[in-house]
């Protein structure tokens, strides 16, 4: 009997970020009991995928009306072609050029929205997009419950066409994961280089708490356009001996030992999952309690902080309050499983499955 076949579509799987990591393991998770393909409608792939079938729409980085205008044709006939059943497309950008040609696709189609609708509310653009698209497709998933709320509420969305699945945890985290190291005095924050991820506020922090602790070093690991932009300031803030930046690194999921403390500053996160990885990891956590995410992974005094939005002050004081604390972070670490079940793989796969059977009836 043939398999149902499952496409996963991306704006750029070239620009590699959270969204394309996701895209990655589903797709390589879901072969096991589907034809799994993925379609990247610009510019490519800088990987490739055994048992998986890729296709790029437009060899090129591209504006969605150019995709629109040269590939939209390009896009239905190899859906069609290759038989999909379900389309499940990963980005408001790709979820718009997906809806527009929602009427000669023969399929179903999921719109997974991996960001936030408060969030990106003031983005009239991006809210349009994800309006159309939530209507224009058969099924919508959001990373969070809270999202899933603010579907129902603010753009009415039928209740028996939305659900969220969270990511799942890597399964190399838990592989790696050692016994939680609270001798060393050092905190970490995994993240792209961008404005996004709250670094602005990151170094106000660290100016607050790093020179009362000389003993203490927070590393920052990512790539992006801000790293000259953050040198600078490290220099300027004379911090260059305690504020480090990384890079990336190829095994991220090893680095997370070397840590006592996960720090997220972000404005914006769909679900962070480098806040699920340190969670595997048993780090006590400490972040802004921004609109989506942080407050279904941290239980605020339990394993983390949440912090209110924006409160610097208050940050500094409860990441110190951890820095001197052993028996605290002790606490913490201890805690950091609770709920965990819900991020691990067999769940969230299961909650696939019964969406694409739900679907297929």
């Amino acid at each position: 009997m043939k398999k149902p076949h499952i496409c996963l579509i991306d704006y750029d799987m070239s620009d590699w970020g959270g969204v394309e990591q996701v895209i990655e393991n589903l797709s390589q998770a879901f072969l096991a009991d589907y034809q799994v393909s993925i379609i990247s409608l610009c510019t490519g792939f800088i990987k490739t995928y055994d048992g998986i079938s890729c296709y790029t729409i437009i060899h090129k980085r591209a504006r969605m009306r150019e995709i629109i205008a040269k590939g939209y044709f390009k896009l239905i006939k190899t859906i069609n072609q290759n038989h999909v059943d379900i389309v499940m497309v990963c980005e408001s950008c790709a979820g718009m050029v997906v809806s527009l040609a929602r009427p000669w696709i023969k399929c179903k189609v999921i719109y997974a929205d991996h960001s936030t609708l408060r969030g990106t509310w003031n983005d009239k653009p991006i809210r349009y997009m994800q309006y159309i698209n939530s209507k224009v497709s058969d099924y919508t998933v959001t990373l969070t419950e809270q999202n899933q709320k603010d579907y129902i509420k603010y753009f009415h969305h039928p209740k028996n066409k939305i659900c969220h699945i969270y990511n799942w945890i890597n399964e190399n985290i838990f592989a790696s994961a050692k016994t939680y190291n609270n001798n060393t005095k050092k905190i970490i924050t995994v993240g792209r280089l961008t404005e996004i991820k709250g670094y602005d506020r990151l170094l106000d922090i660290a100016e607050i708490v790093l020179p009362k602790n000389p003993k203490w070093e927070w590393h920052i690991y990512g790539e992006g356009k801000l790293e000259k932009m953050l040198n600078q300031e490290i220099q300027h803030r004379h911090l260059e001996n305690q504020l480090i930046l990384k890079g990336a690194s190829k095994k991220m999921w090893e680095e997370y030992q070397n840590y006592s403390i996960f720090a997220l500053t972000s404005y914006l996160e769909g679900l962070s999952l480098v806040l699920l990885e340190a969670k595997a990891n048993r780090l006590p956590a400490i972040s802004f309690n921004i609109l989506i995410g942080p407050a279904e992974i941290i239980n605020d005094g339990i394993n983390g902080y949440l912090i209110t939005d924006g409160q610097i002050s208050d940050f500094a004081q409860k990441l110190e309050s951890l820095m001197h604390n052993d028996d605290l972070r002790y606490s913490f670490s201890a805690h950091a499983y609770e709920g965990i079940e819900k991020f691990q793989k067999d769940t969230i796969l299961n909650q696939w499955k019964n969406l694409f059977s739900q679907l297929f009836s």
